[in-house]
């Protein structure tokens, strides 16, 4: 057994909640089974649409193996990057234009909740955009854009639509099959309201939740490493510091675990919709 998986608690078939992982002592991640209908991005719902999720059942559709699926999925994500473009960090978090997240750009937005700076999880995601890129084959970074939002370029337009294309591709061959390795899963963090009820954020695997979504799975083995509660509020890091009012904070929170859009991806979510 890796250590990975000496500290990966499964909670699939007792208690499924995300507060017991609190609990387990000895555990610092938990596997349990997450319903598509709980699946959060920071901006959108997985049971309503994501523009990963839209690209995904568009190349369904098209047919994976078509020279030109590629091009359709790109459509798709591009009617989304122009759209949903955020000018600055506190514009793609919906609060105050007077926070001084708003001298940061979009992949600055650190969340209320987490004990890393701004500028850590700014150069976070940076790194971590290189990394992405690279897996299919471009050797580019954050200045093509970021994965959430607008503005990016084609190229970042194409990089999406590839990576998407190739997981599907993999779980429609053999079906969802996850690991206890350090990226066996995809990664989230749990949200829990006062009244016990979860919810879970993805932080890593964007593209595999979006290829299982389209699939038509209704649920997912996710991984745990975060538990959030609303009731904690107060204590959050950023709110201590005073980076979030408290009503900020929470109104976060609450736009996240009831899956409302954000204010910049409203309009993109009511046209795929209507």
């Amino acid at each position: 057994m890796t250590d990975t998986a000496q500290r990966l608690l499964d909670l699939r078939h007792s208690t499924n909640h995300p507060l017991s992982l609190r609990y387990s002592e000895v555990f610092s991640q938990a596997l349990l089974e997450g319903r598509f209908e709980h699946g959060r991005t920071l901006a959108l719902s997985l049971a309503q649409a994501t523009p990963f999720v839209d690209a995904a059942r568009s190349a369904l559709a098209h047919g994976l193996d078509r020279t030109d699926t590629l091009d359709a999925m790109s459509a798709v994500l591009r009617t989304y990057y122009q759209t949903v473009q955020a000018c600055n960090a506190a514009q793609w978090l919906d609060v105050s234009p007077d926070s001084a997240l708003a001298a940061q750009p979009p992949w600055a937005a650190v969340l209320p909740w987490r004990a890393r700076t701004v500028a850590s999880y700014r150069q976070v995601h940076e790194e971590a955009a290189l990394v992405e890129n690279r897996s299919v084959g471009w050797d580019v970074g954050i200045s093509e854009g970021w994965l959430p939002c607008g503005p990016v370029s084609e190229r970042k337009i194409r990089i999406e639509a590839e990576r998407i294309l190739r997981v599907l591709r993999l779980i429609k061959e053999n079906g969802y099959i996850r690991s206890d390795e350090p990226d066996g899963d995809i990664r989230v963090t749990a949200l829990v309201d006062e009244t016990h009820a979860w919810r879970w954020l993805v932080t890593a695997g964007s593209h595999r939740a979006a290829a299982v979504a389209a699939l038509g799975y209704e649920s997912i083995p996710v991984r745990v490493n975060l538990v959030i509660s609303r009731g904690d509020a107060p204590f959050w890091k950023h709110v201590v510091e005073g980076l979030f009012s408290l009503n900020e904070a929470l109104a976060v929170f609450d736009r996240i675990f009831h899956g409302h859009p954000n204010r910049v991806a409203q309009g993109w979510l009511a046209a795929t919709r209507s």
